[in-house]
């Protein structure tokens, strides 16, 4: 995948996008389809969806960001709010020159793109929620378990939560993979990430979003579950929910045929 660098709010953004390339100071061609704009989840980056530019690209326009402090972007500690957030990613969409695109947000990407769809819902054409949750389920223990890693109380936890058992049993290079994705971004930022999840709550104003919406879930998913989707798919008007059987929190990469294929065939039928 073709990546560049833009200047966001002060940040040297990283992207990924699909297409030919171009100089520099050049913005590429987004024209191809429906622009759809990967938002990854806490501690992630924008590689994590190589798998779906890869399918996606052949219709539409994927695009994929490092916000700041995730991946190759600028910066050593991560935004202190969803809002905060949102508010980057219409900055982000400024500076590509991108009027308004489908927003894919994964966990805490998915907030970050209902916040967006509230407070800047020009910039949403649709809402794609994946393994995400209008109140995150966020123990007390695990945000300080993070922070024991920051401050060099604790190592980093290389784990198999949040993968179907499927997954773990019979494609652990998934999991593998994962690991290596955790490590291009600082503890530090993993942790004000998780700080920022525990405290949104989108719960009563997500009925206000009107943008067609569709919903992914896990099934095996226990930290963003079926049922925080069906929540979610019940307030937002019109939703549409697609549970994807085994498969825990990360689907894209868990189950990408099937992601892909709920993604495409919902992209293609916007109106």
């Amino acid at each position: 995948m073709p990546t560049k660098y833009t200047e966001v709010k002060g940040y040297a953004t990283y992207y990924y996008y699909r297409g030919a390339t171009t100089l520099p100071d050049v913005i590429p061609d987004f024209s191809r389809g429906k622009k759809i704009l990967f938002i990854h989840g806490a501690g992630s980056n924008g590689h994590t969806w190589h798998r779906q530019g890869e399918t996606l690209d052949q219709n539409h326009t994927p695009i994929a960001l490092d916000l700041p402090g995730h991946g190759r972007s600028a910066g050593v500690e991560g935004l202190r709010t969803i809002s905060d957030y949102a508010d980057f990613i219409a900055a982000f969409l400024d500076a590509l020159e991108i009027k308004s695109a489908v927003m894919l947000g994964h966990s805490m990407g998915g907030a970050i793109a209902m916040d967006l769809a509230l407070r800047h819902p020009g910039r949403v054409e649709a809402l794609i929620l994946s393994c995400t949750a209008a109140k995150f389920n966020i123990a007390a223990e695990r945000v300080e378990a993070l922070r024991a890693v920051t401050m060099g109380r604790a190592p980093q936890a290389f784990n198999t939560d949040g993968y179907s058992p499927k997954t773990i049993k019979e494609n652990f290079e998934v999991v593998r993979e994962g690991w290596m994705e955790q490590i291009k971004t600082d503890p530090r930022v993993r942790y004000t990430d998780i700080v920022a999840c525990s405290q949104v709550d989108l719960r009563d104003s997500i009925a206000k979003i009107d943008k067609q919406t569709l919903v992914i879930a896990g099934a095996d998913d226990q930290s963003t579950t079926p049922a925080d989707a069906e929540f979610m798919a019940g307030k937002i008007r019109g939703a549409k929910v697609s549970i994807i059987a085994d498969a825990g929190h990360f689907i894209p990469r868990e189950r990408p045929a099937e992601y892909n294929a709920a993604i495409e065939q919902f992209v293609s039928e916007l109106k």
